[in-house]
C-alpha cells in the first residue's frame, strides 16, 4: 500500500485508542506475518470493543484491511472474548468478512489483552524480554484503533472517543464524546454520582488511574471513566503512598510466592520475581546499589494482578516495582534483561485469573451492568487538550491564544525528529488559554 496512507494517519493523530498510546502510524510502518486485532478489553466494566464490534463492524473492518495491506499480513487474527458473542456473531455475518480475517475466541482470564499475553495466545510465540511483538513477527492493533484508521483514510482527525462511565453512577452507558471534554460532563450526562465522595479513576478497576473528575478531561486513550465508593478496594488502594507500601512488606510478607506464581510475565517465562522483592524488603529502605539488584522491575506491566488479587496480606508489589523504575531512571540503569530463550511456565494454563473470580475479589459485581451505546447530546463548550496523551515527547502547539480554530483543525504537532502524535481541535471554538501541558479552547 503506498505510504500515503501512513501519511493520512499521521496527520489525523492515530494513536492507540487504550493504554499507553503509541503512534499508530509508526507501529504500522513496519513489515510482520501477523496482525492482531485486540478485542480482548480484558478490564471488568469496560464495554467500548465489543460493542464497537457488534455495531460498528463495517468501519472497523476498513481500518483492519488498511492496517493488514500497510504491514503485509499474511494472516490477520480478531481476538476477542468467547463470551462476547453478539460481537462475534456480528463480526461473522459481515458480507465482506470473508475468510481473510481469522477469529481467535479467549477465554475470560485476566490480563488476556496484555499486548505480549495476546501476541502467545494467538501465535504460540513469546516475545522476548523486554521486547515488542514486531520481534515475533507480529502488530498488535486495538478495535477503536482500527476506527480511527478508517477515518482518517478517509480524511477525518481523531477528534472524538469512545468511553464506558460505568460504577458509581446513577446510568451507566458507553458514550462518544470529543476529546478534551471535561470529565464531569461525562458524568452528569450519566445521572451523576451516586455519592459525591466516590472516587473517579480512568481507566479500569485495575489499572485505571486516579483523576479529579472536576479538572480532568477526556484523552485519546481514555477507555473508561468509573467511580468507586470511597471506601471500596480500589479507592483505598488508590491512596495508598509508597512509604506504607514499603513499610508494609517489610513487615508482614509471608514469603508465599502468589505473587509471582500469578504473574503473567513470569508465566510467559521472564525472569521477574515480585516475591524475592518483597521478601528483601524485610530491612527498610534500599540503598542504590541495593536497588539496581531489582532491574527485573522494567519487566512488570502493571497489571496489578499481585496487588489486588494475588497477596493474602494485602501488600502491593506493582507500586513497589514502580517506585524502583523511577529509582532506576534516576541512576541511569536502562533493563538489561532482554532474553529470547523463554518457555511458558508448565502451569500457565491452570494459573490464568478468572475475570468472574477478579469481580468477587474486588467486589464490583454490583457494577457489571449493560452499558449501552448512547448519544451524547450535550453540547460541550470548552475542551481541554493535553498536549501528552500518547507515548513519546510532548506536541508542540501551532496555534496562539485567541486564534480561532474548527473541528479538525492541528492545534499542536509532532516535534521534529520526536515521537510523537499530532493533536486536532474537537470543537469549533478559540483558543483561550495555551499552557506547558494543554490547549484550552472555547466555544
Amino acid at each position: 500500500m503506498p505510504a500515503k496512507e501512513l501519511d493520512m494517519i499521521r496527520d489525523a493523530g492515530v494513536v492507540g485508542a487504550g493504554g499507553a498510546g503509541f503512534p499508530t502510524h509508526v507501529k504500522l510502518d513496519s513489515s510482520v506475518g501477523t496482525l492482531i486485532i485486540n478485542g480482548a478489553e480484558c478490564e471488568p466494566l469496560i464495554n467500548v470493543d465489543k460493542q464497537l464490534l457488534e455495531h460498528r463492524f463495517d468501519r472497523v473492518y476498513k481500518g483492519i484491511k488498511t492496517a493488514s495491506a500497510l504491514v503485509g499480513a499474511g494472516r490477520t487474527v480478531l481476538a476477542v472474548k468467547e463470551k462476547n458473542k453478539k460481537a462475534i456473531e456480528a463480526v461473522e455475518s459481515f458480507n465482506a468478512g470473508g475468510p481473510d480475517l481469522e477469529i481467535c475466541r479467549l477465554d475470560d482470564f485476566y490480563p488476556a489483552g496484555d499486548e505480549q499475553v495476546l501476541v502467545n495466545e494467538v501465535t504460540g510465540k513469546i516475545v522476548p524480554e523486554g521486547g515488542i511483538p514486531i520481534q515475533v513477527g507480529a502488530v498488535v492493533i486495538n478495535v477503536e484503533t482500527l476506527l480511527n484508521v478508517a477515518g482518517a483514510v478517509e480524511g477525518s482527525k481523531v477528534t472524538h472517543k469512545y468511553v464506558t462511565v460505568n460504577g458509581e453512577v446513577n446510568d451507566p452507558m458507553t458514550l462518544m464524546v470529543p476529546v478534551g471534554t471535561p470529565v464531569k460532563l461525562l458524568l452528569d450526562h450519566c445521572g451523576g454520582l451516586k455519592s459525591q465522595d466516590a472516587v473517579v479513576v480512568d481507566g479500569g478497576p485495575m489499572m485505571g488511574k486516579l483523576i479529579d473528575p472536576e479538572s480532568y478531561a477526556v484523552k485519546k486513550t481514555t477507555k473508561s471513566i468509573i467511580a468507586f465508593a470511597e471506601d471500596s478496594i480500589m479507592a483505598q488502594n488508590r491512596k495508598r503512598q509508597i512509604s506504607a507500601d514499603m513499610k508494609r512488606a517489610q513487615a508482614i510478607c509471608l514469603s508465599c510466592r502468589m505473587c509471582t506464581d500469578l504473574c503473567p510475565r513470569y508465566l510467559l517465562g521472564h525472569d521477574l520475581f515480585p516475591d524475592e522483592l518483597m521478601k528483601r524488603l524485610y530491612k527498610g529502605k534500599l540503598t542504590d546499589e541495593e536497588i539496581k539488584d531489582f532491574d527485573y522491575a522494567w519487566l512488570c506491566c502493571d497489571c496489578g494482578l499481585c496487588e489486588l488479587y494475588a497477596c493474602v496480606v494485602d501488600l502491593s508489589g506493582r507500586s513497589v516495582f514502580n517506585y524502583l523504575k523511577g529509582e532506576l531512571a534516576r541512576l541511569g540503569v536502562k533493563n538489561p534483561h532482554k532474553r529470547t530463550d523463554l518457555k511458558v511456565n508448565e502451569f500457565r494454563e491452570f494459573r490464568k485469573v478468572p475475570v468472574s473470580r477478579l469481580r468477587q475479589r474486588l467486589e464490583i459485581d454490583k457494577y457489571d451492568s449493560p452499558t449501552p451505546l448512547a448519544s451524547f447530546d450535550i453540547e460541550v463548550d470548552m475542551v481541554k487538550l493535553y498536549l501528552t496523551q500518547h507515548i513519546g515527547a510532548p506536541s508542540v502547539p501551532v496555534v496562539d491564544e485567541g486564534d480561532m480554530v474548527k473541528k479538525g483543525d492541528m492545534i499542536a504537532d509532532i516535534p521534529e525528529g520526536g515521537l510523537g502524535s499530532r493533536i486536532h481541535s474537537s470543537i469549533d471554538g478559540r483558543v483561550a488559554k495555551i499552557k506547558t501541558d494543554q490547549v484550552v479552547i472555547e466555544k
